[in-house]
């Protein structure tokens, strides 16, 4: 592909990613200087209702239909006549994902993993208003992009997976949900150590309330350096655990952490999806008051924790929940509260086989 010439309108630079379904690509506009991004699908013949295909269509048109900063332009949808390959133009980013600051910074002080939370909720609940599901939130997902000036901004990623579950009254013109099944009866969608319980249990059960799990998940891992089944020594652990309660406490796993950032956390993973925030947007809500400078970022936030920093959050009093309901909650059902749904821990092996036979199944293919 390097030094192919789309069409004679781009020419491919060099590779910048890989994923399951395709590579995405710099180009370079032949008639200027404009750099792009070059999303193309791995070569093959495609049927008409392949489902690879309809998902990177679809993709496609979640893209083009949201408007926000925080979700990266799409330019077109085209397709290679000389190898029937649909490809997207996009928006070009640099910078890195939340994946690689995390090897790279581990735990982030708290104001900094705040702010890139409330970016990463304004992007999604742009998405959540326009009835769209993510279904993949992870820190792999989540890109910081420079922009000029020194801003930094998070860009939603790769909505290859996501749902359409309804044509909300605000939703874009043509964003409706597809007539045809993308995903196999009971096929589990998503990324395990950021997963939502109730994501195994099949697509119907998934809503808003799953990318709220997964993006809680996402700033505990940025508040303590790690996800909170991180140490899992096998995915059959790592399901058990997930079905098997709310996650551990992250008090444990970051002492130095204020209480009320801690509710936020509890509550937006908790296992009844009926506890947690209804979407980005209530989560958003829950975050600016503790974000009393707003939620722009820069490198310069990009702060490691310290061990004085550590010691000098331990020593400061907790603050008390205010008439929101954000502090520690102590009272089951109380929000935050980690309430786990009657039943579901008693089809524990009946989801790890189903999961682990889909699996089964994929390597196959």
């Amino acid at each position: 592909m390097i030094g192919r010439k789309l069409q004679e309108r781009f020419e491919i630079l060099r590779a910048i990613g890989h994923g399951g379904m395709g590579t995405v690509y710099e180009a370079r506009s032949l008639s200027g200087e404009e750099r792009v991004a070059i999303k193309w699908m791995h070569a093959r013949p495609f049927a008409a209702n392949d489902p690879d295909l309809l998902r990177f269509v679809q993709e496609a048109r979640i893209v083009g239909a949201l408007e926000s900063p925080h979700v990266p332009r799409l330019y077109e949808l085209a397709q290679d006549p000389d190898v029937q390959v649909p490809y997207q133009v996009m928006e070009l980013l640099a910078g890195e994902d939340l994946g690689a600051l995390l090897d790279r910074v581990g735990a982030l002080r708290p104001d900094a993993a705040l702010r890139i939370a409330a970016q990463a909720c304004k992007g999604l609940a742009v998405a959540h208003a326009a009835g769209v599901v993510h279904r993949d939130v992870k820190p792999q997902n989540l890109f910081l992009s420079r922009q000029d000036g020194g801003a930094l901004v998070v860009k939603v990623l790769d909505f290859g997976v996501a749902k359409i579950r309804r044509a909300s009254p605000g939703a874009p013109k043509g964003l409706t949900a597809p007539s045809t099944s993308m995903t196999d009866s009971g096929q589990v969608m998503g990324t395990p150590l950021y997963m939502a319980p109730e994501q195994l249990e099949g697509a119907k059960h998934v809503d808003a309330r799953s990318d709220v799990y997964s993006l809680g998940v996402t700033l505990y891992a940025l508040l303590s350096g790690k996800p909170p089944h991180a140490d899992a020594k096998s995915l059959l652990e790592l399901l058990n655990r997930l079905v098997s309660g709310p996650p551990p406490s992250l008090a444990d796993a970051a002492p130095w952490v204020d209480a009320a950032i801690r509710a936020v956390v509890e509550r937006a993973t908790a296992a009844d999806k009926e506890a947690r925030y209804r979407d980005a947007g209530e989560m958003l809500r829950a975050l600016e008051p503790l974000l009393p400078e707003g939620a722009d970022l820069t490198e310069e936030n990009l702060v490691p924790v310290d061990e004085a920093s550590k010691r000098e959050a331990l020593v400061q009093p907790a603050r008390a929940p205010d008439a929101a309901g954000r502090g520690p909650a102590t009272e089951l059902g109380a929000p935050g509260a980690q309430r786990w749904p009657k039943g579901r821990g008693i089809a524990v092996a009946v989801l790890i086989a189903a999961v682990i036979a889909g699996i089964l199944t994929l390597l196959r293919r």
